[in-house]
């Protein structure tokens, strides 16, 4: 426990002592992000919050004196995967370099060569017991790029994005205790604490009225990455059904494969920008960035603690599974309601797909906005960061 505790604390500091030095030298290394019609905050800020956060788990994982928690795969897999994201964040690449960047990087990560990927927990059909190997290592590649790309799109307002990785990192923790997984527990806090030591300076509170700084695609990307991981080392050490581990990414995840369908059912590409996030929707209907935020990590943290729960009860596979369908409803139910008339949702968003005059949604982003020609409040839109996607 004293280890931990000193690790963690160290990871802490060091992440916030790294913001601070970063964000000096970030104008220099045009690692900036300037608002516009989709980035809706003041002024230029800083995109090196994940540089920090893993430069600094990096260095309080590597000097540990014992043999290595984390395989050689996974310090590969996430050096790509930042390196790529830096590399956005200054040049914005194509998302076809981005995608093949990205599943070169899921390759190393999930090791096909290992001999070992996911559980289901679910007996397979006789048919694809033969191809059973195979199958699951595509499942958990796709998965590590949907990840990758799920939180790199939740990162669109302060602190939404390392919230949701500090919700996730805790249930990660809580469950690898309770399996035993030793081996897991120490990086996935430490992880938990160098995000900790960067939402001080980007969750917003009655200290700090917008982010000072933001992850960049090179933090959300990887934070998504490292995340997936977890998740599947998790699955392979202690035997737990896949499927119910991704209780603890539900939000994520049912946003980003929403988004995927009504892009594509609009006629579009689902990697198009827009603003039909779970977030944006949120916000416009008049909710506060901040309530917003918490909004959603309740919810985020609500669905980790019941597939906590259900791991500790040890209940049925399948039942888990399928009740991942009820906070898939409510998202749903939720995105219907929140379109303008609801029931003319998709005749809107196929009239933007053909018109195709921007990558917005025909409804105002916000009233104020729309009705002045000031910039946004400090107070209400300062700090909101659209993702790439």
């Amino acid at each position: 426990m004293f280890v931990w505790i000193t690790n963690c604390l160290a990871a802490m500091a060091v992440s916030a002592l790294l913001i601070v030095v970063l964000k000096k030298v970030s104008h220099a290394c045009s690692l900036v992000d300037y608002p516009d019609r989709r980035k809706l905050h003041d002024g230029v800020v800083p995109l090196c919050g994940g540089i920090a956060i893993f430069a600094a788990f990096a260095m309080v994982m590597l000097v540990q004196g014992n043999e290595p928690l984390l395989s050689l795969n996974f310090w590969v897999g996430l050096l790509i995967t930042i390196i790529v994201g830096v590399i956005d964040d200054r040049n914005e690449l194509s998302a076809t370099k981005r995608l093949a960047a990205q599943f070169v990087a899921a390759i190393i990560l999930v090791n096909p060569l290992s001999g070992s990927t996911i559980v289901t927990g679910i007996a397979l059909p006789p048919a694809l017991l033969d191809i059973s190997f195979l199958l699951l290592t595509v499942v958990a590649i796709l998965f590590v790029v949907g990840l990758i790309n799920s939180w790199n799109m939740i990162d669109g307002i302060d602190g939404l994005a390392g919230g949701s990785a500090a919700v996730a990192l805790f249930w990660l923790a809580v469950v690898a205790g309770w399996k035993g997984a030793g081996e897991l527990v120490l990086p996935i806090v430490v992880l938990l604490a160098a995000v900790s030591g960067f939402l001080a300076f980007n969750m917003r509170s009655p200290w700090i009225a917008r982010a000072k700084i933001f992850l960049g695609d090179a933090g959300s990307t990887t934070l998504g990455a490292a995340i997936a991981y977890l998740i599947i080392r998790l699955s392979t050490n202690t035997h737990i059904a896949f499927s119910v581990l991704l209780w603890i990414v539900a939000i994520p995840v049912i946003d980003t494969l929403s988004l995927i369908v009504r892009r594509l059912y609009a006629g579009r590409s689902p990697l198009a920008a827009d603003r039909s996030h779970l977030h944006h929707l949120l916000l416009d209907r008049s909710i506060s960035p901040r309530t917003t935020t918490n909004i959603i990590l309740a919810a985020s943290a609500l669905c980790g603690a019941i597939g906590c729960f259900g791991i500790i009860i040890e209940a049925s596979n399948y039942l888990m599974t399928v009740a991942l369908l009820i906070p898939l409803a409510a998202h749903s139910a939720f995105v219907f309601l929140s379109s303008e008339t609801g029931t003319d949702w998709v005749q809107q968003s196929r009239s933007v797909a053909v018109a195709q005059l921007n990558p917005m949604p025909p409804t105002p982003i916000r009233a104020e906005i729309v009705h002045t020609p000031q910039p946004p409040s400090a107070n209400n839109n300062a700090g909101m960061f659209s993702d790439a996607v």
